[in-house]
């Protein structure tokens, strides 16, 4: 008799940019496996794909605002109504969260949990381990309880704190496994006041390797305008926040043109670079790539690829770059450690800008193992294949010793009862949508006066962009609905 399909509901709040992406490869790797995945998402793609479903009635709710040089903040949405969940619940044998905010609320996880079936949290960025938070930026507060929080505004509204403790007293621990991406997040769920009693396993990104594969680095060269006879250096800058190690990156290139001739050298961008870098190189702009197979080809064009990010879970672009007989160079955070090893490359300290100016020299300067060799590391260790069984093999062991009824005992928190803490947390939620709603009508005010004039204009478009970006259209509604009531 043919053993019953595992069924799993996969959650990401998309698809798109680094994490969801690793997502969808992860249920594409699972289905690939014989599992029956379905991945749940919040956001409309692009296409549709096999297996993918968006949940059009959850609602992000109002978020904070971007603050400039830091990763984006979240606080609890409103998530997926109830009804809509608990059918999700009954259909499935275990549960695979992904990027879940401003998708799924605390109380959808504290439901999950309280199924009796098992949850699987796979750790993409900082926040399952925070207040609110997508990376620490030098915080250390998440080891205790997030007070005080240093990214998060107002500063007299403690809720990253409540968040923090809801997520203690909300969620059955006991029922959650944590998958990290790397040696170097297993450290810090070690750290962790709420997952360091789960169990964790280790399982990397699945690396699509019929795309990211060696190609004609000639070919790859003349592509992007890399002239054959100088050495090069791929990079992906991003100045939209501080750990993606701009800063870090030019001061360690400033470095390597002290030894390597800028004639002998060319830097290959692909990303936002409005201008060339402030370093002694040429700076080669490929732009903003989308096309995986054409960002094979970007890493095949140089001789080594530059990931200068101070925070990191994995790091994708270092295993798509091994993957296309590239080597890497890069600081010891996610699995840069792990894939950078021998003729894979180097790792060094955090921030040492000049051990990573150093390993680019020593690299560029050495002899290219063949790309085979890279590319074989790469298919053995994260194939879909792989990394698929890796999962499906979890989760069948933990269906196999699942609870068979839901829990009911309340969780305990610092002897604060469950109710306390979440009625706390409701409270300061409340106050928390009301100065957000009083901070977008006053910038509504703004509108009506500035738009007069074409700079008002302008201004009105930029902030329009702004909060089109951080806030859903329901909570939009209601700041329409307190102006007309003012008039």
């Amino acid at each position: 008799m043919e053993a019953e399909r595992l069924r799993v509901a996969m959650f990401s709040t998309m698809v798109t940019g680094g994490a969801g992406y690793a997502a969808l490869r992860v249920h594409d790797s699972l289905r690939l496996c014989g599992a029956d995945s379905t991945l749940y998402v919040g956001r409309a793609e692009r296409a549709s794909h096999p297996g993918v479903t968006r949940l059009r009635d959850a609602e992000e709710g109002c978020q904070p605002p971007w603050r400039p040089g830091h990763t984006i903040f979240s606080v609890d949405p409103p998530g997926i109504p109830g009804a809509t969940l608990d059918r999700i619940i009954s259909d499935a044998d275990v549960f695979s969260l992904h990027w879940y905010a401003r998708f799924l609320s605390l109380r959808n996880i504290a439901r999950m949990c309280g199924s009796g079936k098992p949850v699987v949290m796979t750790i993409r960025d900082m926040n399952p381990l925070a207040g609110g938070c997508h990376c620490f930026h030098g915080c250390e507060n998440w080891k205790r309880d997030c007070l005080p929080c240093p990214q998060f505004l107002p500063q007299d509204l403690p809720l990253p704190a409540a968040t923090f403790e809801s997520k203690r007293a909300l969620w059955n621990l006991d029922n959650i496994t944590v998958v990290v991406l790397s040696d170097f997040t297993h450290g810090l769920i070690g750290q962790s006041p709420l997952f360091r009693d789960c169990r964790v396993e280790k399982i990397g990104n699945p690396i699509d390797i019929s795309l990211f594969k060696p190609c004609d680095p000639a070919r790859a060269r003349a592509e992007f305008g890399v002239p054959l006879d100088k050495r090069a250096i791929a990079y992906l800058p991003s100045f939209s926040s501080s750990v993606k190690g701009s800063a870090q990156a030019m001061e360690a290139l400033r470095a390597v043109a002290r030894v390597v001739s800028p004639q002998d050298c060319v830097v290959v961008c692909a990303g936002g670079l409005d201008e060339p870098l402030d370093v002694p190189f040429e700076t080669i702009n490929a732009g903003f790539i989308a096309d995986k197979q054409q960002l094979a080809r970007f890493y095949a064009s140089a001789d080594v690829t530059l990931i200068s990010s101070t925070e990191e879970t994995f790091s994708n672009t270092a295993a798509e770059s091994v993957a296309c007989g590239t080597p890497i160079v890069g600081f010891q955070v996610g699995a840069i450690p792990e894939i950078a090893q021998g003729v894979r490359g180097r790792a060094v300290p955090i921030n040492d800008t000049d051990a990573l100016a150093g390993a680019l020299v020593e690299l560029l300067s050495g002899e290219r193992s063949p790309p085979s060799v890279l590319h074989n590391y790469i298919v053995e260790t994260f194939s879909a294949e792989e990394i698929g069984g890796r999962y499906l093999r979890l989760f069948e062991d933990l269906r196999a010793g699942a609870r068979t009824r839901a829990t009911t005992q309340a969780r305990v928190v610092e002897d604060v009862p469950q109710d306390a803490v979440a009625s706390r947390f409701d409270r300061l939620m409340r106050q928390y949508r009301e100065k957000r709603l009083i901070e977008i009508a006053a910038d509504e005010e703004a509108w009506a006066r500035e738009r007069r004039s074409l700079r008002g204009r302008i201004a009105l478009l930029s902030r329009a962009a702004r909060l089109f970006f951080s806030d859903n259209r329901a909570f939009r509604r209601q700041v329409r609905n307190l102006l007309s009531e003012r008039r």
